[in-house]
């Protein structure tokens, strides 16, 4: 790139010399007699190399360096002087300039002057080159980084948390200040993953890749399944290892696939159910008829001995019957009956049924309706039975442990949300609630928990079942899709 040089001088044969000794090196130079001619080019044609001598015809030479800063910042300057003094040369170094040349000068050292100065303002301007594309990369790689699909998690020899992405805060609900310094293993995973998840970060420092798929804890109390790839990063300044940890959320699809496998499975046992509730439904009846033809026989001769057994038989048959009905409706649901529900009628009435057994467990069983419920479509008489099987849960969980219950109602992100609250000892980790026929209670089906979820998503909604945010105990909630969301409220199979 040719130079630029501007001349600021009044001597003409000075200025004529300087011109013809810089053309020569192949510079294109701008002459200037005075301040008032130069200043109007300045700002229109940067200069690369200043000269300027401190006595122009008006005014100092020394004025005009301010202006010949701001018109080109990265350019240098070299004062020429006939008289030199301490207060001018003084002047000059406080506005920054590359030299200070008493007239007379030999041609060859202004020359060589002026090329440091030229490789001056080449080093600047290619250090500032290199300053914008290194921003430039940094706001690239940080825009992708924040909103690149994946947790990226980077860690020190420690495997204390240095980087924390976007992704990583809207899976976990930590953001990147609070978990910064923890260990990634620690706050995210427990045992026995937590002691694989180490040994890979181990493995990574090594230079080592590794792969692996592991349930991460949440801020929220639950877990998400991620898969993970561990591999190293390159030292930080101080040369400590690091090891990068990019993780896929892989939990919408696992549950995905495992409710399309819950649906064939409730498919081919809806298919059995309907061959075998015939066969099944008959001999009850006709048992449940005997015993209490056999009590009453008993009663009448006195023998309450048989009375009292045949009464404890019909009860089983009774509970074999709801158990039966029970697994009729999960696995074949009838179709939905969609009316219009007033959310606060159902809530009120299922907390009113209910509200005298949770006394008599000792419990106190509060109702709490957020705002105005809309009415929403769906199948009163189905909600009802979901918001009455939470209930009940909770009240059996909770008696003996714990002292409340809370019902709640509330829109939340357009949607409904339905939530049975206790503050008991919760639900064990690890624990299979949602699947048929598992349960902790003594003398329960298992079967409660999954008709919610079942009805939830009859509704197009869901069941979320974890810890309470505010303290201990399990908080469950039914999350509806509003009225005119309402597309996907379907009879599943």
């Amino acid at each position: 790139m040719t130079a630029h040089i501007v001349v600021i001088d009044d001597n003409a044969d000075l200025t004529e010399d300087i011109r013809e000794l810089f053309e020569e090196t192949g510079a294109r130079v701008s002459v200037f007699e005075s301040a008032e001619m130069a200043e109007p080019a300045l700002a229109a044609d940067p200069h690369d190399l200043a000269l300027v001598d401190v006595r122009l015809p008006t005014r100092s030479g020394l004025a005009l360096l301010p202006r010949l800063r701001s018109a080109s910042p990265d350019g240098e300057i070299i004062v020429m002087t006939g008289a030199a003094t301490i207060h001018s040369a003084m002047e000059a170094v406080r506005h920054g300039v590359h030299a200070y040349l008493k007239k007379p000068f030999d041609p060859a050292d202004l020359l060589k002057l002026a090329d440091r100065a030229l490789a001056q303002v080449a080093l600047r301007r290619e250090r500032t080159a290199l300053s914008r594309e290194l921003a430039r990369s940094e706001s690239l790689h940080r825009a992708v980084f924040d909103t690149v699909d994946a947790l990226i998690v980077g860690v020190d020899e420690r495997h204390d948390i240095r980087l924390w992405n976007q992704c990583a805060t809207r899976v976990t609900g930590w953001k990147a200040s609070e978990v910064r310094g923890q260990n990634v293993c620690e706050l995210l995973v427990d045992e026995p993953d937590r002691r694989r998840l180490h040994e890979m970060a181990l493995h990574a420092q090594g230079g080592g890749h590794a792969e692996t798929r592991i349930a991460i804890n949440t801020r929220d109390g639950s877990q998400r399944v991620v898969q993970w790839q561990v591999r190293p990063l390159a030292p930080d300044t101080a040369g400590t290892p690091w090891v990068l940890l990019s993780g896929t959320d892989l939990t919408e699809r696992l549950e995905l696939e495992a409710r399309a496998a819950s649906a064939e499975a409730m498919a081919a046992m809806g298919r059995l159910t309907s061959a075998l509730a015939h066969e099944i439904r008959n001999p009850l009846n006709a048992a449940t008829l005997q015993l209490e033809l056999l009590r009453r026989g008993a009663t009448k001769s006195g023998d309450e001995t048989t009375a009292r057994r045949a009464e404890i038989v019909t009860a089983e048959v009774k509970r074999l019957s709801s158990l039966l009905d029970d697994f009729l409706g999960l696995a074949r649901p009838k179709h939905l009956a969609i009316a219009g529900v007033d959310l606060v009628s159902v809530v009120e009435e299922v907390h009113e049924l209910h509200e005298p057994s949770a006394r008599e467990a000792g419990l106190r069983c509060d109702m709490q309706i957020h705002g105005d419920l809309p009415t929403i479509h769906a199948d009163g008489g189905r909600l009802k039975q979901a918001l009455v099987n939470l209930v009940v849960n909770a009240i059996e969980a909770t008696a003996g442990r714990g002292t409340v219950i809370d019902i709640e109602a509330a829109v939340v992100d357009g949607a409904v949300v339905l939530s049975v609250s206790d503050d008991g000892p919760g639900i064990p980790k690890g624990h299979r609630f949602l699947e048929p026929f598992e349960t902790t209670k003594e003398g329960g089906t298992g079967l409660g928990l999954p008709i919610v979820k079942r009805i939830a998503e009859m509704h197009g909604g869901r069941l979320q079942i974890g810890r309470r945010d505010d303290g201990p105990g399990t908080r469950a909630a039914i999350t509806l899709p509003l009225a005119e969301d309402a597309k996907g409220m379907r009879s599943l199979p």
